[in-house]
């Protein structure tokens, strides 16, 4: 049988091409879980954002700003 993958050379080359890989994956690995991270951060920081918007435009729209309905006020000057 002269199968190449028995070689002893071959095997060495195979197991340091493998152990690149890995070392390629692992790298892009720990890539992706700071991006997440960082994802995860900005999001958060967003959301407390968003809630102080929204606050601000119910605030704004309790103190007659525009928020009440059509209905309570009265019809303009030119009816």
């Amino acid at each position: 049988m002269t199968d190449n993958a028995s070689k002893p050379e071959n095997s060495e080359q195979r197991v340091t091409e493998l152990e690149t890989r890995i070392t390629y994956l692992e790298d892009t690995v720990d890539t992706q879980n700071r991006e997440i991270a960082q994802m995860a951060s900005d999001l958060r920081v967003m959301k407390e954002a968003l809630q102080m918007m929204y606050k601000k435009v119910s605030e704004f729209g309790d103190y007659g700003g525009g928020g009440g309905s059509a209905a309570d006020e009265p019809p303009p000057p030119h009816y």
